[in-house]
C-alpha cells in the first residue's frame, strides 16, 4: 500500500516546471487555504485529519515563505517545513495536493480553490527544483559531468594541485576541535581525499557522497587504509536523492564545490542543499565563505590574439567560395569565450573589488542571478580590455582560519584566473573611474551566462559584453605561447617564470605603447572641447583597437601555413572538450 502511494506520487508529479528559471511571483502571493488530510492505508483513500491530530481541523493557510536567511520554507498554518524536507508532491485533483515530508510523512491538502491550488503547486515545483538540481539540467551535460569525474586521470589532476590539496588538508587538520568525534559529510567526494583527511583528524563517521562510479575507488582506498576509530560510509548517489543512507544530521560539511570564477558547474548549490538537509544547527562548513574578486586589466597581446582568430574566414576564394561573410560571427564567437589562464599582476589596472558569499546563510535561489556592481579608479593611462576574475575560499574553523587563494600573485592552481574580454576596449586616463555591473544568469548547462556593462564615469563612453558563456572557455595557458606563468609554475611550452623576462617585457612594452596612445588621444580630446568627450563613440574606439593591433605586432593567423592553422585549432578544441571547466 505504501508502495502504491509512492508510485502515485511519482506518476502524478507535475512536469511543467522542469528547467524553468524565469521570474517567479512573489512568495507572499503564493498561498492557498486547505484542510490537512491523512492517508488511510486500509481504505486506500485520503480523509480529513481527526480532531486532535492537528492543531485544528479547520482550513489553514498553506504558503511558501522566506526565512530570515533567505531560504524558502513551506508553511502549513503555524508550522514551517524546510523545502529541503519536501521529499515529493503530487497534484492528485483540481483541489487536492499530496505531500511527502521528511518528518511528518504523507500529508494531504484539500484546497478550496482550483486556480490557487494550481498556482501553488507550480510555484512549489519551481522552488523544489532547487533541491533536485540534476533533473532541471540538460541531461547530456549531466552525463558528461559524471563521466569526467569517474576518471582517475582527472582526479589525479586535482590531487596534484598542491595548493588545493595542502590547503584543504591544513584547514581540516589544523581545526581538530571541529572534527574530533564528529559526524562529517563530504559532498562530491571524488577520490575521497577530504573524507580521509577528516578521518585522520579524528572524525568518528564520515559520509563520502559521490554520485559517479569514482565511489568504487573511495571504497577501495578506505578499505586498504587504516583509519582507527573512524567509519567511512560511501554513498554512491547524487546528494539530492539521498534518503535513508544518511540518517540524522551531521556536525560538519566538507566539500570542494568550486569551479572557475567560483560558481561554474553550479556545485555550490548542491553544497547549500546539503546544508539545508543535513547540517545540524550551528554546524561547521569547510569552506564557509567564498570571496569573488574582479579587476580591470589591459593586455594588448591577448586582445589582438582573439581579434585575429577570424583570419581563416577572411579567405575570399576558398575552393572558389567567398567566406568573408562569416568573419563577423567568428569574431563574436571568440569574444563570447572567457579566457582561462594566469594573469600577469602588472596588467591589472586597479585594485580588485571583493564580493563575499557566506555559504552558511546564502540561499540556493540567490545564486540563480548574481549582480556585482563595480567602480574602479584606473591607475595609469591604458586601454581597458576587460575584467579579470579570481576567488578565495575561506575556512573559518574553531581553532584557526585558513584561506585558499587563486589570486594572480599567489602560487598557481588548476583554476588559474579568468578574463572576460570587451570587444571594444575603453581608453582611460589615470585617475578616471570606470563603473558598471557584471551579471551572471544560471543556465541548465550547469553554468552561467555572463554579461558586462561598463562605462567611463562622467561620460557616455561605454562598452558591453552581452553574452559570455562561462562553460565554453579558451584555456589559453595551453594554447598560447604568450601565456604568463606565475612564480614556480611550469608552462606547457617549457617556459618558467625565470625564463620569461623578454616575453613579459614585450607584452608590457606593447601595453605601455597602447596606454600612451590612449593618453594622447584623451588629452587631445580634453584640450579641444568638452563636447568631444560626448562624441567619442564606438568608432573612435574601433580606431584605437586597430592601432593597438599594429603596436602588438601579432601575426595574422591567416598568414600561417594551413597545416599550422588546422593543428592549432584541433589542439584548442581537444583541450576545451576534455579539460574540466573549473
Amino acid at each position: 500500500q505504501a508502495s502504491a502511494l509512492a508510485l502515485a506520487l511519482g506518476r502524478n508529479r507535475p512536469r511543467s516546471w522542469r528547467g524553468l528559471m524565469g521570474v517567479a511571483p512573489k512568495l507572499d502571493e503564493v498561498s492557498v487555504l486547505a484542510r490537512r488530510c491523512t492517508f488511510n492505508a486500509s481504505d486506500l483513500k485520503w480523509a480529513p485529519e481527526a480532531e486532535g491530530e492537528a492543531s485544528s481541523s479547520s482550513s489553514v493557510k498553506v504558503s511558501l515563505v522566506k526565512s530570515s536567511t533567505g531560504t524558502t520554507r513551506l508553511a502549513l498554518g503555524e508550522e514551517e517545513v524546510p523545502l529541503a524536507e519536501v521529499r515529493s508532491f503530487a497534484h492528485l485533483g483540481p483541489c487536492f495536493v499530496a505531500l511527502h515530508l521528511a518528518k511528518l510523512g504523507h500529508v494531504g491538502l484539500s484546497c478550496n480553490c482550483p486556480d490557487s491550488t494550481k498556482l501553488f503547486i507550480e510555484e512549489l515545483g519551481k522552488r523544489k527544483a532547487d533541491y533536485e538540481r540534476f533533473e532541471q539540467y540538460e541531461q547530456s551535460s549531466v552525463q558528461s559531468y559524471f563521466q569526467y569525474y569517474a576518471k582517475l586521470g582527472n582526479q589525479q589532476n586535482m590531487l596534484q594541485d598542491s595548493v588545493r590539496t595542502t590547503t584543504y588538508r591544513q584547514a581540516i587538520v589544523d581545526n581538530p576541535d571541529d572534527f574530533r568525534g564528529a559526524t562529517v559529510m563530504d559532498i562530491g567526494a571524488g577520490s575521497g581525499i577530504l573524507s580521509f583527511f577528516a578521518a585522520q583528524t579524528g572524525a568518528s563517521l564520515v559520509h563520502a557522497v559521490e554520485a559517479s562510479s569514482m565511489a568504487e575507488v573511495v571504497r577501495m582506498l578506505a578499505d586498504s587504509n587504516n583509519f582507527p576509530g573512524a567509519t567511512i560510509n560511501v554513498v554512491n548517489k547524487p546528494l539530492e536523492s539521498i534518503g535513508e543512507e544518511v540518517p540524522g544530521k551531521v556536525d560538519v560539511l566538507v566539500s570542494e564545490p568550486i569551479g572557475t570564477f567560483l560558481f561554474n558547474e553550479r556545485m555550490i548549490e548542491t553544497y547549500l542543499v546539503a546544508r539545508d538537509r543535513f547540517l545540524k544547527p550551528g554546524g561547521k562548513m569547510f569552506p564557509n565563505v567564498g570571496v569573488l574578486m574582479i579587476a580591470p586589466f589591459s593586455d594588448a597581446v591577448l586582445h589582438s590574439e582573439q581579434q585575429n582568430k577570424n583570419g581563416f574566414w577572411k579567405n575570399n576564394s576558398f575552393h572558389g567560395i567567398d567566406l568573408t561573410a562569416a568573419v563577423h560571427r567568428c569574431t563574436k564567437e571568440h569574444f563570447r569565450q572567457p579566457i582561462v589562464d594566469y594573469v600577469n599582476p602588472a596588467f591589472l589596472m586597479s585594485q580588485p573589488q571583493r564580493t563575499r558569499f557566506d555559504f552558511t546563510t546564502i540561499s540556493v535561489e540567490s545564486l540563480h542571478h548574481i549582480e556585482i556592481p563595480f567602480d574602479f579608479e584606473i591607475q595609469q593611462p591604458c586601454l581597458v580590455h576587460g575584467l579579470a576574475g579570481w576567488f578565495d575560499a575561506v575556512f573559518e574553523g574553531s581553532n584557526t582560519t585558513v584561506t585558499l587563494s587563486t589570486a594572480p600573485w599567489s602560487p598557481g592552481t588548476h583554476w588559474y584566473q579568468i578574463r572576460f574580454l570587451l570587444e571594444v576596449p575603453l581608453a582611460v586616463n589615470a585617475g578616471q573611474h570606470i563603473e558598471g555591473v557584471l551579471k551572471m544568469d544560471a543556465n541548465n548547462l550547469q553554468s552561467y551566462y555572463v554579461k558586462i556593462h561598463t562605462k567611463i564615469k562622467g561620460t557616455n563612453i561605454s562598452s558591453d559584453a552581452l553574452c559570455i558563456d562561462l562553460k565554453d572557455p579558451e584555456y589559453r595557458f595551453y594554447t598560447s605561447p604568450n601565456s604568463y606563468c606565475p612564480p614556480g609554475t611550469a608552462g606547457v611550452y617549457g617556459q618558467q617564470t625565470a625564463a620569461q623576462p623578454e616575453q613579459q617585457q614585450q607584452q608590457l612594452y606593447a601595453t605601455q605603447q597602447v596606454a600612451s596612445m590612449a593618453y594622447q588621444c584623451n588629452n587631445a580630446a580634453q584640450q579641444e572641447t568638452q563636447q568631444y568627450w560626448g562624441g567619442w563613440d564606438q568608432n573612435g574606439h574601433t580606431e584605437a583597437c586597430a592601432q593597438q593591433q599594429t603596436v602588438c605586432g601579432v601575426a595574422d593567423p591567416s598568414a600561417q601555413p594551413q597545416s599550422q592553422q588546422a593543428t592549432g585549432y584541433k589542439h584548442t578544441r581537444s583541450r576545451s572538450a576534455t579539460r574540466r571547466t573549473r
